[in-house]
């Protein structure tokens, strides 16, 4: 199976538990913040309302349509219209969001996070934060499909948390873990002074090393 191959309903459940464990392992959710979800075909797996993170259960994820409608499972998470407004504005296969620490203080303070590292690259550029809206709402759907625009795979949201999607699962950790660090870097950096901000020259510079070394890797046939 490719990195990428679209999993099975039993795959897919089984990606979620894991990565319900693996963000709780890392401290990038606590109690029962936070949210998962994974689409497979035109239906979306996604943690149950309430469920802690580090301890799901498979027979109790949910698994709606892509217009909310509950199939199967436990009641979904409250942060549905969120899930379904990213897959209908993206290729998105799975998607990620926690409270973490780190990116909800950075959510309360910038509108975008400032390239302090050229690994927001691996975002898609500087991550932008969503205007605030009540949580479960429309409205956060609309602003964060916003925030993601012009190529962004994860934001902020302000006075909430974050969010990023993937390919999969595994991908969708892997850029809210990233933006975390990111956001720890920002806090960090300002603990010191007044950090300096790569410029669009360098921003563009490294994308084309990044380039190179994805044609690099890439196999020849």
């Amino acid at each position: 199976m490719s990195a990428h191959a679209p999993l099975d309903f039993a795959e897919a459940r089984e990606a979620l538990v894991d990565a319900g464990r693996r963000l709780a392992a890392r401290g990038l959710v606590t109690g029962t913040s936070g949210n998962l979800s994974v689409r497979v075909g035109d239906r979306v797996i996604a943690t149950p309302s309430g469920a802690p993170l580090d301890s799901l259960v498979i027979d109790r994820l949910s698994v709606i349509t892509m217009d909310g409608e509950h199939v199967s499972g436990a009641a979904a998470t409250s942060e549905v219209p969120l899930h379904l407004a990213i897959y209908r504005a993206t290729g998105a296969a799975a998607i990620a969001h926690t409270h973490a620490v780190a990116s909800t203080a950075v959510s309360c303070v910038c509108n975008e996070l400032p390239a302090l590292h050229y690994n927001v690259l691996q975002l898609g550029g500087a991550p932008r934060t969503a205007r605030y809206a009540t949580f479960g709402s429309e409205q956060l759907g609309v602003n964060v499909v916003e925030a993601l625009g012009d190529g962004r795979s994860a934001a902020l949201m302000q006075n909430h948390g974050s969010v990023s999607f993937g390919a999969d699962l595994a991908q969708a950790c892997d850029r809210l873990e990233l933006l975390e660090w990111l956001c720890q870097l920002h806090i960090e950096a300002h603990r010191m002074g007044s950090p300096r901000v790569l410029t669009a020259d360098e921003l563009l510079a490294a994308q084309s090393a990044f380039d190179a070394n994805l044609r690099r890797l890439r196999p020849t046939r």
